[in-house]
């Protein structure tokens, strides 16, 4: 096997008829190689209520993807949803970072810049730019460099993103992931083991302890 221990669940949630998060938070609570995220939409107006049940369900962080939902990550209900996350030690994993498959409207609200102002006005709250920045990957970079409240997360990036984002990036805010089933497990894995070649400390960083810590594992 790929030595996969647990996988995180990342729901997104419509703004009405949906209950993806707590659907997957209950498959979640019932099997360990699972860890649940959960979502809300930022037009919910009740995005407190939302968040404070999905954490009692054992969320252990907030999944938004400004390209799906269609609301950037600047929008002022999007930034309420990230301070009440912080509020509640909850993480934002963002998808982030236009990727060239998405709407032209999805595009525009992906672009790294827009993430910059959540960033830096909800400083108690931890941010994950998923695919790192995605096509806009240097940007990322900028920001993790800036500003402490933020992590990379690598998945579907090229080798040679991957390889840009370990060695300019700090090395304790870079985590592992694949955007499976959009890609099968052993290519995202391959290419940080070919990053990682020789340094051993990092590979396990990036493949384990940092997600550990970030997520409050045991």
């Amino acid at each position: 096997g790929l030595g996969v221990r647990a996988s995180v669940l990342l729901p997104i949630e419509a703004p009405v008829l949906s209950d993806n998060a707590e659907r997957w938070l209950g498959e979640a609570r019932h099997r360990r190689e699972f860890i649940g995220f959960g979502s809300v939409h930022p037009f919910r107006p009740d995005a407190r209520r939302i968040l404070d049940r999905q954490r009692r369900l054992g969320a252990r962080g907030i999944k938004l993807h400004p390209a799906v939902q269609m609301v950037g990550p600047d929008h002022r209900a999007c930034l309420r949803v990230c301070r009440l996350c912080g509020e509640r030690g909850l993480p934002v994993f963002f998808h982030c970072g236009p990727v060239d498959i998405e709407t032209r409207l999805g595009r525009r609200l992906s672009q790294v810049y827009r993430y910059e102002k959540a960033i830096a006005e909800c400083t108690a709250t931890t941010f994950v730019l998923g695919h790192a920045g995605a096509l806009q990957y240097p940007e990322a970079i900028a920001l993790a460099k800036r500003y402490p409240n933020v992590w990379l997360e690598l998945a579907s990036q090229s080798l040679t993103g991957v390889r840009r984002v370990l060695g300019e990036a700090p090395p304790d805010r870079i985590v592992f992931g694949s955007d499976w089933p959009f890609y099968y497990l052993a290519l995202p894995l391959a290419k940080v083991l070919l990053a990682t070649e020789g340094n051993p400390r990092l590979r396990r960083d990036v493949l384990h302890d940092n997600a550990a810590r970030l997520l409050a594992l045991q």
